[in-house]
Parts: C-alpha cells; structure tokens; sequence
C-alpha cells in the first residue's frame, strides 16, 4: 500500500512590498521612511519599518502626516502599480526554480507546495534561507518565508518569520504550540476584524486557545470555514492550492476622480478606458462579456439631497471581448445615465457573466442575431491580438482607442510617482561617476 508523503507548504511574504519596490532603485532611500499613498493620494497604504516605527497606521490620510514630509522626516510615494507588478512577476518567476507548485495569493504573497520534493526537517532551514537569500539577491526585495504541514499553519509561520529573522518552520507539536500561543486571535488567518470580537467573548485570546477547540463544535457556531481553520491549526490538512484559480464571472474597473467633475467630455474618456481596461483583462483570461453594467456617482461624503448614485445594465446578442464593441456599448450607457447638474465623483465599468472565449466562438454564429461576417470577427479578433501584443512588449497604453482621450485630467492625482524603472528604457535609472 503506497503512503502518500506528508504534506508541506510554504508562504513567502514581501517585506513592506510597495515601499521596498520604491526603495529599490534608490540606494539613497535605504534607511529613511517611506509612505506609498493611494490613488489621489489620499491614504497610506504601505509603509517602510521606519516609518512604522514613526507610528504612521495603516490607512492614515496624507494631510494628518504631511508634515513629516514637509519636515523631511518621510520620502512618499505615489502608488506605481505597474512597477509593482512587474517586480511581483520577478520575485514569483525566481520562486518556480524550487517548486512548480505555486499560488499567486496576492500581488506579494505566494503559497509554495514542497510536498514529495525530498525535504524534511533537516533540510527544511538550509532550504528556507536559500530561498530568502537567492530571491533578495535576483530581485532586491526582502521576503519572510513560513513553513508547515498546512496551509494556515504556514502562514502562522509566515506571521512569526517577520517578526524574527525572516524564516519560520512549524513542524512538530511543541513548535506548534509555543507558535500559536505567541499568535493573537485577531492575527489568525481567516479570523480577521470581523469575527475576533465574538471570539475573544467565546475566550479565545489566541491562535493555542483555537486550536484546543473542538472542530465539530465550531462548526456548529460559525461554519465548515472555522472547522477547518482548527483542524489545519492541529496540523491536519483541509486546504490545498489551486493551480488552477476558477474563473471570474465579472470584471470590474473602477476609479475615483481628483476632483468631482461634470465635464462631459472627461467623463466619457474615463468611462472608454475603464472599458478598455475590462476588456484587456477579460482577454488575458480567455473570456468574454455577455453584457456591460456603467455606473456613476458623486461623493460618498455627500450624502444629502443632492447625492446621486445611478448605474444601468445592457445584454450583448454575443458575448465578446472586443474592446470598440464595448466600449461603444458602455458610451450608450453613460449617455443614459448622464446628468448636467450632479459633480461626479466616481465611475465604474464591468463586464458581466463572462463566459469562455473559445466556446462562444465556436457556437456564436448561431446565436448572433447581428449575423456579422465571420471574417469581421475574425478581422476584430486579429486587431485586439495585435493591440495587446504592442502595448505588451512596448508598455500598456502605448496603443489605445481615440475616445479614451490623450490629456486626460480625470486621471488620479500622482504628484509624488516614481519613474517605471523596469519597463521603459527611458525611465532606467542612471548612474553618474563622480
């Protein structure tokens, strides 16, 4: 009877990952504090060690810290997710050299499944600080890196690393415990803000408090989620990766103005890049829209009388990817929606009950009412290849359809954006000798 090997799964962390990109490519910046802000500016949403040691929250508003800049006492940043996400891409490509068996969590956190590849305890903290030290090497961005036999105890793991020496492994029962008892109810993977309150009230103060729980009666109190969490807590796995993530069924791009805005012509530029945007993703994951929803309204600050909110839906006959098509269609909306009167704050354009490419090509023909030339679509179908190809190879927006404007000033504001340092040679950073 073959055994199946235990199971062994690591989690690797970006340390402060927008800040880290930012300091990257700035030798200068080494030991200063630095603040990512959001779109507008607005909020911090990243920061550097030193600047947590500042005191600066997660989620702190800009103008409550402007003057620590002012001071010099900060560097911000304004948030550049194209180099984030081309430094995510580098560090998860190093990551494929130890295991095939990767998930992408987020844009800086991977799953790693080490199952069946020969490690063990022995050889488990030679592997973690190869890892570390090789992606720090390849890539310039710091990571932790957790250990255990299942996914939540992995991440468990991950917590604890970064508060250490950037490595952490859960293997065996005394480990465990010691490692859970250090971990608040509140840090618990799957726990959160939302239900710690309630299971602190229930007497859990810690990850060890709900580990000793009884699975069944957990269940019985929240849901199978929780009854999960506490058997991979005692190091019984319930969880595995998904090589294959399912499918979205809608695609949403959404942003809010530096200023509200009735401008007809702003408006209707946003709301054709929105949709352009969609439709590059929906592409990317082989999928097609079958109808558009555009919504607009103003400041959520507002919400008085004059407050407006109003958002409407169209079917398409065939489902499609065809960035003219929808943007055509989302225009339609917008002009429906439209008001002279209210200032705008926010726009939104998505696709909705995406279905597979492939499989509406192959049947489309006898659902298309339009009965379009098969070689039309053919011909749209080449175009939106070419497209993406272009702007893939010489940058995203380096092609783009004539309604999504040039200037755009509805754009976010991004008074303090650092160059694209990996993408453009024209933003590579120079070195001068003295």
């Amino acid at each position: 009877m073959n055994r199946q090997p235990p199971r062994l799964y690591g989690l690797l962390d970006c340390n402060s990952f927008f800040a880290s990109c930012e300091k990257l490519f700035r030798p200068d910046l080494k030991d200063k504090a630095v603040v990512v802000l959001s779109n507008n500016d607005g909020v911090v949403v990243a920061r550097s060690p030193e600047a947590k040691k500042l005191g600066i929250p997660m989620g702190e508003t800009y103008f409550k810290i402007k003057y620590l800049a002012e001071r010099g006492q900060i560097v911000v940043f304004s948030s550049n997710y194209r180099l984030y996400g081309d430094m995510s891409n580098r560090v998860m490509k190093t990551l494929r050299q130890w295991t095939p068996q990767i998930e992408v969590y987020s844009i800086d956190e991977a799953f790693l499944d080490f199952t069946g590849l020969g490690v063990n305890d022995d050889s488990v903290d030679a592997l973690m600080r190869e890892i570390t030290s090789t992606v720090k090497k390849w890539t310039g961005i710091p990571v932790s890196l957790g250990v255990g036999p299942t996914m939540t105890l992995a991440k468990v793991a991950n917590d604890l690393a970064k508060r250490r020496d950037g490595i952490c492994a859960i293997l065996d029962s005394l480990t465990r415990d010691q490692s859970l008892a250090e971990l608040e109810i509140g840090d618990v993977w799957g726990i959160g803000r939302r239900l710690a309150p309630k299971m602190c009230r229930l007497g859990f103060r810690t990850a060890k408090d709900l580990a000793s729980a009884d699975p069944l009666w957990m269940r019985k109190q929240f849901s199978i989620v929780q009854e999960q969490l506490v058997r991979e807590l005692n190091g019984e796995c319930c969880l595995d990766l998904t090589e294959v993530p399912a499918p979205r069924k809608n695609i949403q791009v959404s942003r809010s103005f530096p200023e509200a805005t009735n401008d007809y012509h702003s408006l209707t530029e946003a709301v054709s890049t929105f949709a352009a945007k969609a439709c590059e993703k929906a592409r990317s994951e082989g999928t097609a829209a079958s109808a558009v929803y555009v919504h607009l309204n103003t400041s959520w600050h507002k919400k008085d009388d004059s407050f407006v909110s109003e958002g409407k839906t169209r079917g398409l006959n065939l489902p499609t990817s065809n960035t003219p098509e929808i943007i055509h269609t989302a225009l339609g909306l917008f002009r429906e929606i439209y008001r002279k009167g209210p200032l705008y704050k926010k726009a939104s354009v998505m696709l909705l009950n995406l279905q597979d490419a492939v499989a509406v090509k192959s049947q489309g023909l006898l659902f298309d009412v339009d009965a379009k030339n098969p070689a039309d679509r053919k011909r749209d179908d080449q175009l939106m290849e070419s497209v993406d190809r272009i702007n893939q190879r010489c940058g995203k927006g380096t092609v783009f359809f004539g309604s999504q404007g040039i200037d755009q000033k509805w754009r976010s504001a991004s008074e303090y954006c650092s160059p694209n340092y990996t993408l453009h040679f024209a933003e590579l950073p120079v070195v001068k000798a003295k």
